[in-house]
């Protein structure tokens, strides 16, 4: 079996206590200017934008059943009474509607959330999902072998993609502990298990794309196996719950998110994106041309790697892991910056382990804000757009720096 060049001792940084410092003081101020931001009642009716969408589904099925939830009317119905009740005791209405595009099982998730108000109730899933985050990585680091301190944890956890998803009120900690649990159970050699958790990602199933093909390739059958046993699981409590005309809608509404019911493809981390953007300066034809491409090479190397790196222990199989998560967020249609959030786990094994440079780390923490910053002054309005392709940059960088990686190690066996 090859191993992975350790990197720990190709960088030196004798300013380690005073980064550790400075961070440990950006972080005080974020969480200041937040509190201050939150006290003042700014934004407030952007906060749980997502969230609205599981709330009011959960209201729904609880009143009307689950077929109810993929009805648009419906939903909008329910999130137009659902506005926040802000620290300034004045009520914003929602601006923005969001549907609810996950199959019927995973709406019982938020059944419980519903007895409590709309305010309260996303304040408790959010630190929900904070505290789970922080417990999920101490406990998977050590499930690995690795003892990870709780600095280095929060460094890692705290990041944009995450205070993205807690803005929103995203749901992408259960794909991180699906996804980490998939690697765990392989690397401890129960592979079945490792497929059946794997079948948890079926929430967002083009995060699925290539992870499925690479196991195909590999002819790696237990984990297929298990995939599969944990699908027919999902689809079938789902069809209990919601019907067949349930279970219909709900694959209808996932199947609307590829179409003009997302208006923020323009914004996404994806090949989709950078042809909306060339679609300005070129031909329709040349845009798509170049997106099409660059959707294939992102592909094919991922690919490639199942078929000729495959490591089934250590840190190159969660050094594979990567490269096929960053390849799928380039690739899949529906791809925003915050699913960068299912790395968070990965790449700090990988730090713990010596596998990818020191410099990672500050990257990951004050890379993605400052490129934020600066292309908001350079044109506000742009840059949103220009930032995703900004996290397509990034994507594509893993990707390749990752496959780099795993070439070298296959020249050193042991």
């Amino acid at each position: 079996m090859a191993v992975l060049p350790d990197l720990r001792g190709k960088a030196s940084w004798p300013t380690q206590r005073w980064l550790d410092l400075a961070w440990l003081a950006a972080l005080a101020l974020l969480l200041a200017y937040t509190f201050s931001v939150y006290r003042s009642g700014r934004f407030c009716a952007y906060l749980g934008t997502d969230f609205r969408g599981y709330y009011a589904a959960a209201q729904i099925v609880r009143q009307r059943g689950f077929a109810a939830v993929y009805s648009q009317a419906t939903q909008e119905f329910y999130q137009a009474n659902l506005p926040h009740q802000c620290p300034d005791s004045t009520s914003a209405p929602p601006l923005l509607k969001v549907s609810m595009p996950y199959l019927p099982a995973f709406v019982v998730v938020f059944l419980p959330l519903t007895f409590l108000d709309f305010t309260t109730a996303y304040e408790v899933w959010v630190l929900l999902n904070l505290a789970g985050l922080l417990v999920y990585l101490l406990y998977l680091i050590a499930a690995l072998g690795e003892r990870a301190s709780l600095l280095r944890s929060l460094q890692w956890m705290l990041c944009v993609p995450l205070f993205s998803n807690l803005v929103l009120g995203q749901m992408n900690l259960v794909l991180v502990v699906c996804l980490g649990q998939f690697v765990l159970s392989i690397l401890v050699g129960r592979r079945f298990l490792g497929g059946f958790w794997l079948g948890g990602m079926l929430m967002k199933p083009h995060a699925l794309i290539l992870l499925l093909p690479g196991l195909v390739i590999r002819k790696d059958w237990k984990p297929l196996l298990g995939f599969t046993g944990s699908a027919l699981a999902i689809l079938s409590i789902s069809t209990l719950l919601a019907g067949w005309d349930g279970l219909g809608s709900s694959v209808q509404m996932a199947a609307e998110f590829a179409g003009p019911l997302i208006q923020t493809g323009p914004a996404m981390m994806n090949f989709r994106a950078l042809a909306l953007y060339l679609e300005n300066i070129l031909p329709v034809w040349g845009a798509w041309a170049v997106a099409i491409c660059g959707m294939a090479m992102a592909a094919g190397l991922a690919l490639y790697l199942w078929w000729r790196h495959y490591l089934a222990t250590g840190p190159g199989f969660v050094l594979l892991v990567v490269a096929t998560l960053a390849a799928t967020f380039a690739v899949t249609w529906h791809s925003h910056f915050y699913l960068l959030m299912l790395l968070i786990p990965l790449l700090l094994f990988l730090d713990l382990k010596g596998v990818i440079p020191p410099a990672w780390r500050w990257f990951w923490i004050a890379g993605p804000p400052l490129l934020y910053l600066l292309l908001y002054l350079a044109n506000p309005s742009q840059a949103r757009s220009w930032f995703g392709l900004g996290m397509l940059a990034i994507n594509l960088y893993i990707l390749a720096w990752s496959a780099q990686r795993l070439r070298n190690a296959r020249r050193n066996p042991v």
